[in-house]
């Protein structure tokens, strides 16, 4: 993640999201730019106006995004790939090109085919990540349950930077998308909540973030 001119990551929000969950986002962000030497500018826009309502941009939209009943679950998730469409043509995105990090509190879904995902952490595509905290509320131990969102924030944000995309690179896989394999990247795949904490506790042991061959995927983002 190197070179001059590089857009600025904007990240935000949604009123439901805790205190413990705030911290731990943009604790993520910050230590990913740290390991990665990622010279961007990081930039948390929940305080600004927007459309001159009286709601964060975040919240804004969240009350837009199409909202999907699950009769299966019983109660009603977010389309993850409505809300990628939403941020990738906002007229913002035109006037000052960035990239776009969304936080949401309520459960999220995404297409598989003619059928929905179960649910999804967080989804990425082209330069804009949405990512839900509502999953993780079942880890009880707060230092867990932030190492893990925390996780979550620095893998889909790889995705963003061209992280483990190429399965002809070795260590690499197709697991609902393309992921890294190497022990202790956060790049490796994840379909639990315990997934998640297992990976964190290993990234964290070994004092890792993204291995070597991510880092150097990375290196070759050119936005």
């Amino acid at each position: 993640m190197k070179g001059g001119e590089m857009l600025p990551i904007f990240v935000m929000y949604d009123s439901g999201v805790d205190t413990l969950e705030e911290r731990a986002i943009l604790d993520g962000l910050m230590a990913t730019k740290c390991y990665s030497h990622m010279r961007r500018e990081i930039r948390l826009i929940n305080s600004e106006a927007w459309s001159n309502e009286d709601c964060s941009p975040a919240d804004w939209y969240v009350d837009r995004a199409r909202k999907i009943y699950r009769n299966k679950i019983g109660y009603t998730q977010l389309d993850a790939d409505h809300l990628l469409d939403l941020l990738a043509n906002e007229p913002w995105q035109k006037t000052e090109p960035h990239i776009d990090v969304l936080f949401v509190s309520q459960d999220l879904t995404a297409r598989d085919g003619e059928d929905w995902l179960n649910f999804v952490f967080g989804i990425a595509d082209g330069r804009i990540t949405v990512q839900s905290v509502a999953r993780y509320r079942e880890i009880n131990d707060p230092f867990e349950r932030a190492m893990a969102i925390k996780t979550v924030v620095q893998h889909e944000l790889g995705h963003v930077f061209g992280m483990a995309a190429d399965l002809n690179r070795s260590n690499t896989e197709y697991k609902l998308g393309p992921h890294c394999t190497n022990p202790g990247c956060v790049m490796r795949q994840g379909l639990s909540v315990s997934e998640w904490v297992r990976h964190a506790r290993e990234s964290y042991s070994a004092g890792m973030i993204y291995c070597p061959q991510c880092l150097a995927d990375a290196e070759r983002a050119t936005f």
